[in-house]
């Protein structure tokens, strides 16, 4: 009893305490940090979609399906975002990476002033390089039109998707 009276051993002991009770929030605080952590790292898998894109990507796989490709964006990580692309001579690309789910990106401007021909245009096109892994292709036709939705720019082949040509343009694009 005498001890505890003692003012030097009330600090020690309050002092003891303290910390004990420090490490017992801590370690609380690092279970939450930790929780929050994997939480994270989960949902960095998840995909997201623009919603204005959905009926784009899903355009996409049925032409895709039509001729004996099945898409599976999910188990191919793919995911489509309108955002700003600074350079304004790019209206969209392909992002691949093997950690995070690959991303078509299309520029904003470019979508909110495209007409429905250059939305499907632009979509099939970057998923042509982030679903079927395909190249540019800036080959013409003897008339000057591109052989291929992939070609690298406008100033490459005259090009104009129209429901004349999109099945050819679809054909090739799927079957090459």
């Amino acid at each position: 009893m005498e001890n505890s009276k003692n003012p030097s051993n009330m600090s020690t002991n309050s002092i003891i305490r303290s910390f004990i009770d420090e490490m017992v929030n801590l370690k609380y605080i690092f279970l939450l940090l930790a929780a929050v952590v994997v939480m994270g790292c989960n949902s960095a898998d998840d995909l997201e979609t623009d919603p204005e894109l959905e009926p784009y990507f899903d355009l996409f796989a049925a032409e895709a399906l039509l001729r004996g490709i099945t898409v599976d964006y999910e188990a191919r990580r793919i995911e489509g975002l309108i955002q700003d692309i600074p350079n304004t001579s790019i209206q969209g690309q392909c992002f691949r990476n093997e950690e995070r789910p690959n991303k078509v990106v299309i520029d904003v401007n470019y979508w909110n002033n495209a007409t429905e021909e250059e939305k499907q245009f632009i979509i099939f096109h970057e998923l042509g390089h982030c679903f079927l892994d395909r190249a540019h292709l800036d080959t013409r036709n003897s008339d000057g039109t591109c052989v291929s939705i992939m070609h690298s720019s406008p100033s490459v082949c005259a090009f104009n998707l129209t429901e004349q040509n999109r099945k050819d343009y679809f054909n090739e694009l799927f079957l090459n």
